[in-house]
């Protein structure tokens, strides 16, 4: 007959006959069951062990897993089904400034590209980048030895031209020539002096004078060096005045106004805000770039230097008490045409957020006007959460 499973023993030392003692049958051990009639000599006791350890551990697992599911269920909970909290502002009034911006460089008014109108050897530079030249200096030569020939030889044309009207004026007056005669001696005269300022002319060409006082911005040939005809040498600027030149984008051109309040700031001078006016816009715009040019004066002791890459905002707006809001608390929807999509906010309303459109003025990295759409006293989501839905409930923080 088979045992139970449940009272078979583990170890087969675990059912072993157990004797009387001196004063009668051994006791009971914790654990031991009697067979009906035990306790005579000689018959055994039957150990009954407890549960093997293979079903405590699977006990204990599923209680795990258990315990693992309903941590897992709290957590998901806390982070997805539980109100998001968030902080409240208040809109407040302040003044508010409008500006178009734009890159510009920093430029003379007064500049020249200095040139020269014949093709020849460059045979020294008298002056060199940095230098201040004055109006009217010499500031390079040219290698003028033909020009010189060609001179000497219209003068010497000049001169026969000259010794043939005389000899020709004395036999007319005394008959022997005719008018006719003097008159084509005179045309020739006159067309030898012509020949001779002509060279002359061309031989100035060849000494390169500065044709105002600043300062060589830039010297673009070496001595020694052939340039042609019409070939830049020079870059020269009068250090004062100065003016910024600015590109500003088509769509924005409409809004800039001459006179209009200019703040110019520079890498250089990062800490310092240079104010001016608008002096000048371009009528045409660069169909490359799609920009107008507008020129702003600068004053007369500014710091800047021609050259430098400045950032201009012109102010197209001025408000005193506008409508203002904290940066984080404006989103916008997808960009359309390269520009960010419709702004809109959302409002505390009942612990609910109510997504509301507006429309935007001045934009700053401190405070963002609000033109329209919004009230004085709303109260606002300073940094809406990604995901945040019209009409989700949110629970403010303290």
């Amino acid at each position: 007959m088979n045992r139970p499973i449940d009272t078979l023993p583990r170890d087969p030392t675990a059912l072993r006959p157990q004797k009387p003692g001196p004063d009668g049958p051994a006791p009971a051990r914790p654990g031991d069951v009697q067979k009906p009639g035990a306790g005579a000599a000689g018959e055994g006791t039957l150990v009954v062990l407890p549960p093997g350890p293979s079903r405590v551990w699977r006990w204990l697992r599923w209680l795990a897993l258990l315990l693992l599911l309903a941590g897992a269920g709290v957590v998901g909970w806390w982070e997805f089904g539980r109100p998001p909290e968030v902080a409240v502002v208040m809109p407040w009034r302040g003044p508010a400034l409008e500006a178009v911006y734009a890159t510009g460089v920093v430029e003379a008014v007064d500049s020249a590209r200095v040139g020269t109108t014949v093709a020849a050897r460059i045979r020294e530079l008298y002056v060199d980048e940095s230098d201040t030249v004055r109006q009217g200096q010499v500031i390079a030569q040219l290698d003028d030895r033909q020009a010189q020939q060609r001179l000497a030889d219209a003068r010497s044309r000049l001169a026969l031209a000259e010794q043939e009207l005389a000899r020709d004026l004395e036999l007319a007056a005394r008959n022997i020539r005719p008018l006719q005669q003097v008159q084509r001696s005179q045309e020739a005269r006159d067309s030898a002096a012509a020949a001779v300022q002509i060279a002359a002319r061309q031989l100035e060409e060849y000494r390169i004078l500065s044709p105002l006082a600043g300062i060589v911005m830039r010297r673009l040939v070496q001595p020694g060096e052939t340039v042609a005809a019409n070939a830049a040498l020079f870059e020269i600027a009068s250090p004062t005045p100065l003016r910024v030149a600015a590109d500003v984008d088509e769509r924005d051109i409409a809004r800039v106004q001459p006179g209009a309040k200019v703040a110019i700031r520079a890498p250089a001078f990062p800490d310092r805000v240079i104010s001016a006016e608008v002096t000048n816009m371009r009528g045409r715009g660069e169909t490359a770039t799609r920009s107008f040019r507008v020129e702003a004066l600068l004053p007369p002791d500014t710091a800047l230097l021609p050259g430098m890459t400045v950032d201009v905002n012109l102010v197209v707006s001025e408000r005193a008490d506008a409508l203002l809001v904290v940066p984080t608390a404006v989103r916008h929807a997808a960009p359309e045409g390269g520009r960010p999509g419709a702004a809109h906010v959302f409002r505390v309303v009942d612990g609910l957020a109510r997504q509301t459109p507006v429309t935007l003025g001045a934009v700053g990295p401190t405070a963002i006007e609000v033109r329209e759409g919004l009230e004085a006293d709303a109260r606002l989501v300073a940094d809406p959460p990604s995901g945040l839905a019209d009409g989700a409930t949110v629970v403010v923080k303290p």
